[in-house]
């Protein structure tokens, strides 16, 4: 059975994060440049602060329209502070529950302590399939092969 820790096998463990006091402008520049949709928000000592997804900038600036100037704007007026992680071994299914009883797509993955990395839902629908679609493959094998 697939879990958290085959993800990171397959994609990685890079994540891309910012601080509390960056500005909002230099957080759509990371997320731009790295095309991705959430960074996540560390101290110095990458400690996880907070997320900072695509979703909060929309929310914020849908409730403060008047303050469009990024660059004025620190991370931390934005991010969401209650981040829910994951370690290595979980499974996928926990994950998609996770996501998806929170509506959040990123989940960061914390091994004793320390941040080993970040997937998305994604990653995860993208393992999920294949694992299904091998399974469909025994499965077809089995009923069927003549022995």
């Amino acid at each position: 059975m697939a879990n958290v820790q085959t993800i990171l096998d397959e994609k990685g463990s890079k994540v891309f994060t910012i601080g509390t006091e960056d500005s909002l402008a230099h957080a759509l520049l990371k997320l731009t440049e790295h095309k991705i949709g959430a960074l996540l928000v560390v101290d110095e000592e990458k400690n996880i602060k907070g997320i900072l997804s695509e979703r909060d900038i929309i929310r914020h600036f849908s409730r403060k329209l008047e303050h469009l100037n990024t660059a004025s704007i620190n991370v931390r007026e934005v991010m969401t502070t209650a981040v829910t992680h994951v370690n290595p071994s979980q499974s996928l299914d926990d994950c998609l529950k996770l996501m998806t009883a929170g509506h959040f797509r990123h989940l960061p993955v914390v091994s004793e302590g320390k941040l080993v990395g970040m997937i998305s839902i994604g990653d995860v629908v993208k393992l999920s399939l294949h694992e299904r679609d091998f399974q469909i493959g025994e499965l077809e094998q089995y009923i069927t092969s003549p022995y």
